[in-house]
C-alpha cells in the first residue's frame, strides 16, 4: 500500500472529494497528515468548497468608523474552518453546533459546491434559525405588548428567487432581533446568542437551502422592503444584520437596550460606562460588531 507521501494530487483531491459535507474531518487532516496540509495550502477554494458542502459560507465583514478606509477582514476560508470546528468543541447551543443537521442530507446530494444562479422559480427554504433568532418565540406575550413591540414589517418576508414553503403565522419582531445584537453574562456566552456574532457556526450557516447570493424581502403588497446580498451566499448573520438596520431607534427599544446594558453592569460590579468600555472591545468573530444603542446611550450620560 503506499504511502501518503509518496501520492500525486490526484488521489489526493479523492479523498478531499469523499470527505465533502464533513468538515471536522477535513480540518483533522490538514492538521495531521502532511501530504493533505500541502494540497490544502495550495488553494484557498478547497476550503471553501468544503465549508459549503457543510452548509457554511462567509458573511460580509463591514466596515465601522474604527476600522477606517480600506480595512479588510483577512479571514480566510481555512480560518474560517478551523474556527467553526474549535467553537463546535465549546459551544453549548445545539443549533450552533448543529447548525445545518437540518440540511446535512441535501447538502450531501448537491451537485455544485460554490453559489450557483438559480431559475426564477425553484424553491428555496429558509434555514430554522432564520425563525429561531427573529420572531417572537412567545406570540401571546407579543400580542400584549403590541402597543409597545414593533414587528419589521406588516408582513412576513418572501425570498428571491421564489417564497419557501409557507412559514409559521408571525412576523419578523424587534425585540427579538435586537436581543440577537446585545451582550450576555459572561457565564452564558457559550450557552446564549447574546450576541450572534459571537456563535460563528450560526452566524456562518446560509440562511437558505440552496444558498443564494441574493434575497428580497418583501411586504403584502409585494413591495421590496429589504435586500441582502453577499457573492458567496447569503448567511444567518447577513440576514440578521440586515433586519437589525430596520429596528425602529425610538423610546421603546431604547429602553429595552438601556434596562439590558444596566443588568449585565450591575451583575458585573462595574458602572454602565465601565461596562460599555469592556464590552465594546468584543466585536465578535469578524471583528466589526457595534453593540446597539450603546453610544447613544454613554454620549447621554
Amino acid at each position: 500500500m503506499p504511502a501518503l507521501l509518496s501520492l500525486t494530487d490526484a488521489p489526493l483531491f479523492n479523498i478531499w472529494e469523499h470527505l465533502l459535507g464533513d468538515l471536522p474531518a477535513h480540518v483533522s487532516l490538514s492538521h495531521t497528515c502532511r501530504r493533505l496540509r500541502e494540497v490544502y495550502s495550495k488553494d484557498d477554494s478547497k476550503w471553501q468548497a468544503a465549508l459549503f458542502s457543510a452548509g457554511y459560507g462567509l458573511p460580509l465583514r463591514r466596515m465601522t468608523p474604527i476600522d477606517g478606509a480600506g480595512a479588510v477582514s483577512g479571514l480566510s476560508w481555512r480560518r474560517l474552518a478551523v474556527f467553526l470546528v474549535g467553537h463546535a468543541a465549546v459551544c453549548e447551543i445545539g443549533s450552533c453546533t448543529r447548525a445545518n443537521a437540518c440540511f446535512a442530507q441535501q447538502y450531501a446530494q448537491l451537485p455544485y459546491t460554490r453559489v450557483r444562479a438559480l431559475h426564477p422559480r425553484h424553491p428555496i427554504e429558509f434555514h430554522p434559525l432564520y425563525f429561531y433568532l427573529h420572531f417572537s418565540q412567545n406570540p401571546q406575550t407579543s400580542s400584549s405588548q403590541s402597543h409597545h413591540r414593533r414587528s419589521i414589517s406588516a408582513h412576513l418576508p418572501t425570498p428571491s428567487p421564489s417564497p419557501s414553503p409557507p412559514p409559521p403565522p408571525s412576523i419578523p419582531d424587534a425585540v427579538s432581533i435586537l436581543l440577537t445584537h446585545l451582550p450576555t453574562f459572561p457565564e452564558c456566552r457559550y450557552a446564549q446568542y447574546g450576541p450572534l456574532c459571537t456563535h460563528p457556526n450560526a452566524s456562518c450557516a446560509f440562511a437558505t437551502f440552496p444558498p443564494v447570493e441574493r434575497l428580497e424581502f418583501e411586504n403584502g403588497d409585494g413591495e421590496v422592503f429589504m435586500i441582502v446580498e453577499n457573492p458567496e451566499g447569503c448567511t444567518i448573520l447577513d440576514v440578521n444584520r440586515a433586519l437589525a438596520q430596520l429596528i425602529p431607534f425610538d423610546e421603546y427599544h431604547l429602553d429595552v437596550a438601556l434596562t439590558h446594558y444596566q443588568e449585565l453592569a450591575l451583575t458585573s460590579g462595574m458602572s454602565l460606562s465601565q461596562y460599555a468600555s469592556t464590552i465594546s472591545r468584543d466585536r465578535g468573530f469578524l471583528d466589526d460588531h457595534e453593540y446597539p444603542f450603546l453610544h447613544h446611550i454613554v454620549s447621554s450620560m
